[in-house]
């Protein structure tokens, strides 16, 4: 998180697109009843543990169809239960075990760990993790202690965190990024030079102290877990973890592993089979930003954005640096397009956390949203072209690879100056236009409903293990459009930044109403196809019970709406 200034011309980004008549999105914060706030009593003296933020989920915790929310504090997370009236009621205190009271938690990660049809929670932090336990009743059990999953120590500093199915199996894996080895004996502030002159302390960047690096931990049963990144070959990052997310980038039917770190090179751990990774970052070219510098990574996210059938990524950074998108060009290769795409001059002077892929009109293109805050509370004293508060930032698809600011067609909710840190992605009223849910470190959330008024088309897959079971990580679905053209989309256990995304796949399809073809290809490896499958509806579907054969359209489970 240091501050440093991108070298070169970056060529101008196209026009912004004019504002719509009404915003798309309205923050519904208040009026859902989502009692939270972070921040800090006084914005000086904060040092790099305070400022570097938390994270939220969208999660359907006791299956009843409508997506809840977890917020996670320093304190304790925070679960809100959807009344389904646009409402959300606190149960923190009946659902969630009591945090221990030395707790210090940033972000999340929701999976069904021991495939009991339950979504459990994995909480982040410093020197702080819990794992809890879903009971199926309404309420978690804290089983962190012998889960191997256990803080190493009181200055143990994790981070993102995102599950994953290797083999097709079923029985997930886990990845846990860290930090800095960061202690009360460390250097807290850093000085600076304000632009009048003076000297102020603020928080210091990732290279002053060392790194620690993540891990990745499998699961054995009986809410247990060890750990096997030295033998997965995991153990060869940098550090200085931040952002993390797996993803099937090549087609090869096992998820890879990309690494966001902060002024470290990124890492790509190209799925091996067998266990195994290997880290093929900078060959691949995604160890290093748009202008060939070391960036400082941190929210990630993975999606089609071109529509070419295979999933290209996104990574947020620092201000002055560009943020970047990578082409996936095939055969384990990416191109920055950062410049390209309208991305990079456009986004230079934020500095960004969450990053996420998001069809917000449903025209059958992914936008990119932002959620943006700088890490050094003063920072205005220091550089003019940045602040500590920042808007979360829409940059609208045009197709043919570019992107334009469409910031301000987002609507003035979206625009209000906060300290952006985690996001996630959900249809938290089942409406079929998908919701942003950013955290504010130093206030209240933003819960962004989604009030687009465009008359597309849609498709939501929930893809289960089983029927009554949760999601199983991994799938992937492939459309096939009229035009004979495909979208694609992954079930994932993982969001960005600290961050946990509602795992069904949606996609926004234009004025398409009627798909040609639906295929699903399962972790197991097993096919499910689909045909003339109707849009607008939500869809719960799950392996074929016996041998490969593709299950017509009538086979889908009724509708969720």
């Amino acid at each position: 998180m240091g501050i440093w200034l991108a070298a070169g011309c970056a060529p101008k980004p196209p026009a912004s697109p004019a504002p719509s008549a009404a915003p798309l999105f309205r923050d519904m914060t208040a009026a859902a009843g989502l009692d939270f706030r972070l921040g800090h009593p006084s914005l000086e003296h904060i040092n790099a543990l305070e400022t570097i933020g938390h994270g939220c989920a969208f999660l359907d915790y006791d299956g009843d169809g409508r997506l809840d929310i977890l917020l996670v504090g320093s304190a304790g997370a925070h679960l809100f239960h959807n009344d389904g009236n646009g409402h959300f009621s606190d149960v923190t205190a009946r659902a969630l075990p009591p945090p221990p009271s030395h707790a210090h938690f940033l972000g999340c990660a929701v999976a069904d760990y021991d495939n009991d049809g339950h979504p459990d929670i994995f909480l982040t932090g410093y020197g702080s993790t819990a794992l809890y336990h879903n009971e199926g009743n309404g309420t978690f059990k804290d089983v962190t202690r012998d889960s191997g999953l256990e803080a190493r120590g009181p200055y143990d500093w994790t981070t993102s965190a995102a599950w994953a199915d290797l083999d097709g199996t079923g029985r997930l894996i886990l990845y846990v990024c860290r930090y800095v080895d960061f202690t009360p004996q460390s250097q807290q502030l850093c000085p600076y030079v304000t632009l009048d002159g003076k000297r102020i302390w603020m928080s210091c960047g990732p290279t002053t102290y060392p790194p620690l690096k993540g891990s990745l931990y499998r699961y054995v049963g009986g809410n247990r877990f060890q750990e096997v990144t030295a033998p997965a070959g995991l153990a060869v990052t940098g550090g200085n973890g931040l952002g993390c997310m797996f993803c099937d980038d090549d087609d090869r039917g096992r998820p890879s592993l990309y690494v966001a770190n902060d002024l470290k090179p990124g890492d790509l751990f190209a799925n091996q089979g067998g266990g195994r990774f290997q880290d093929i970052a900078v060959e691949a070219g995604v160890a290093y930003g748009a202008d060939g510098q070391m960036q400082s990574g941190m929210g990630v996210d993975w999606g089609d954005y071109d529509n070419d059938g295979r999933f290209d990524l996104l990574v947020a950074n620092f201000s002055g640096q560009p943020k970047s998108l990578y082409h996936n060009e095939g055969h384990d290769t990416f191109t920055n397009v950062s410049y390209p795409s309208g991305i990079g001059a456009a986004s230079i002077h934020d500095l960004a956390f969450g990053a996420k892929f998001i069809d917000t009109q449903n025209r059958g293109l992914l936008d990119i949203v932002f959620a943006n805050g700088h890490v050094q509370s003063q920072v205005e004293k220091v550089d003019r072209t940045t602040s500590y508060f920042l808007p979360t930032k829409l940059y609208r698809n045009l197709g043919g690879g570019h992107f334009a600011d469409a910031t301000a067609d987002a609507g003035p909710d979206f625009l209000k100056p906060i300290v952006g840190r985690g996001i996630a992605v959900g249809d938290f009223d089942n409406d079929g236009h998908e919701d942003l849910l950013v955290v504010n470190d130093e206030g209240a959330p933003l819960l962004l409903h989604n009030e687009s008024h465009d008359q597309n088309h849609w498709i939501t897959l929930h893809c289960l293990r089983a029927p009554g079971k949760w999601y199983a990580i991994g799938t992937i679905v492939t459309l096939t459009l009229p035009d004979g053209s495909h979208r694609i989309g992954e079930v994932r256990a993982a969001g960005s930044y600290l961050s946990a995304d509602s795992p069904e796949v949606h996609f926004g399809l234009g004025s398409i109403a009627t798909i040609p073809t639906v295929s699903v290809r399962w972790p197991s490896g097993q096919v499910s196809t689909y045909r003339n499958v109707p849009a607008d509806h939500a869809y719960r579907l799950s392996p074929p019970n016996f041998g490969t054969s593709p299950q017509p359209a009538k086979r889908m489970n009724h509708p969720l709406r």
